[in-house]
């Protein structure tokens, strides 16, 4: 992968991050915190959809795509097992004697529940398209996948204002819908050559079988991960509301800026990684990249800390509590960041099964803490629950690593997030009330670069010496 493809798969994260910022002030200051709340539903049942009746066929498909010559007959045996259990489950759902709009929204809508069905459709395929245009490294249409639903839902919210749209959630919704079934009809037009001629191809059941086999251990650690970044939602619904859960939303969609950051490292630093192992990697060479990310993920958090009372200069008066959520909520994207580098021992030793329980141990640990803090703190609760379980995910991941590969120095690693973690609980729960906060978090970023002192002038002087042979 030339530096070519780099910024054109880079383009994706970045377009797409730029315009969630620019819609979700937008949303907030047209639609009710309550609809907010409704959209963030919405995204979240689509998200376990995508997850849930993939069956991970998708990375079967990744796994097999260098294997096998026919590669319109894979798709075809890719897509085929997640289609039909999802359109059995819609037709079970859709007989049932309930609402699904009215238990997901608090709405008794048929509408609303036609267009989450036609929104779980298009969203599925959509997640195999783009893993075709992906592996044919068509960076610029890769990037496209992402960023096309975010710039046509901005394009048909703003509607509102050149045709005076009622602002209520039905209105949103259909948006929101609209931008799916235009997106995934643009990316039917760029994989036709590949997915029309696969309708007429034969089922090899041999390979379907080992593709299963690959996909279908993934699921479970999948569904867990999914659980972790997304099971508050679920608990500010049902014990706090829909304006708590729209305010919290909001944190966790700004705060998503950062996960670019981590998704184009987590691009980048795999094939790096394994490339490395192949020709025998030193220790000392992962642990600079450890140190390195760690300065980095602090930097971050840091710089969050001391900011984020701008954030509510630029909402409405109901979502002033992003101040200090917007803190707790950047820790996530940050600690997985942080343990792709301290838990590369999973990977390095194909023990896959140790991540899995990463994920299921900071699952639990998540449900637990939120059943007990949302009651009386709200989404202060949601926010702490997740970063105590997220540092949770960290240390277990950080330990699976040393325990199975080698065991590198991360004793002041520690020492520093759950310094960091202490500092942002204070924050959560004094609600950004006191006034020494900034020298609290430019003192955690003193005491980082202290601690990492002869690693950050190593790093200074290489890029120094990097710039210079450059020009």
């Amino acid at each position: 992968m030339n530096l070519k493809t780099i910024i054109h798969f880079s383009i994706g994260p970045i377009g797409a991050a730029v315009l969630s910022l620019i819609t979700l002030p937008f949303v907030a200051w047209f639609f009710s915190v309550e609809d907010v709340g409704r959209l963030t539903m919405l995204q979240v049942v689509l998200g376990l959809s995508v997850s849930l009746f993939s069956l991970a066929m998708h990375q079967a498909y990744v796994r097999e795509y260098n294997e096998v010559e026919d590669k319109d007959a894979l798709f075809k045996l890719s897509i085929i097992p997640g289609l039909f259990l999802l359109t059995l489950i819609t037709f079970i759902i859709l007989i049932l004697p309930f609402s699904v709009s009215d238990a997901l929204f608090d709405i008794d809508s048929l509408l609303l529940t036609f267009l989450l069905v036609l929104g779980i459709f298009c969203s599925f395929f959509i997640n195999f398209l783009a893993h075709v245009i992906r592996m044919q490294e068509r960076g610029l249409a890769f990037s496209a996948t992402q960023i096309a639903p975010k710039a046509f839902l901005l394009l048909f919210i703003s509607l509102i204002l050149l045709f005076n749209l009622t602002a209520e959630f039905s209105t949103l919704m259909l948006m929101n819908t609209l931008a799916i079934v235009f997106s995934l009809l643009i990316f039917a037009f760029l994989t036709k050559d590949n997915w029309v001629p696969a309708i007429g191809k034969n089922i090899d059941r041999d390979l379907l079988k080992g593709m299963l086999s690959f996909s279908l251990p993934l699921v479970a650690g999948g569904i867990a991960y999914w659980g972790l970044t997304t099971m508050d939602r679920f608990f500010l619904k049902s014990l706090a509301g829909f304006d708590e859960l729209g305010v919290y939303a909001l944190s966790v969609s700004v705060a998503g800026a950062v996960s670019v950051i981590s998704s184009m490292f987590s691009n980048f630093w795999h094939p790096i990684l394994y490339k490395w192992v192949k020709n025998g990697v030193e220790h000392s060479r992962i642990q600079r990249v450890i140190d390195n990310m760690t300065i980095l993920v602090a930097f971050i958090w840091s710089i969050c800390g001391m900011l984020s009372f701008i954030l509510p200069w630029l909402l409405p008066d109901e979502y002033k509590a992003i101040e200090y959520l917007i803190v707790a909520c950047v820790s996530m994207p940050l600690f997985y960041m942080l343990s792709q580098t301290t838990g590369v021992g999973i990977g390095i030793t194909r023990r896959s099964k140790y991540a899995m329980f990463a994920s299921l141990f900071a699952f639990v640990i998540n449900a637990i803490l939120n059943y007990l803090l949302i009651p009386k703190y709200g989404a202060g609760g949601a926010a702490l629950a997740s970063v105590i379980a997220f540092f949770m995910f960290f240390i277990v991941r950080t330990e699976s690593s040393a325990f199975l590969w080698y065991s590198f120095a991360r004793g002041r690693i520690y020492l520093l997030m759950t310094a960091y973690v202490v500092v942002t609980s204070f924050m959560v729960l004094t609600k950004a009330n006191y006034s020494n906060l900034p020298v609290f978090w430019g003192g955690l970023f003193v005491l980082t670069i202290l601690m990492f002192n002869s690693r950050l002038r190593e790093t200074v002087a290489f890029i120094a010496k990097y710039i210079r042979r450059r020009s």
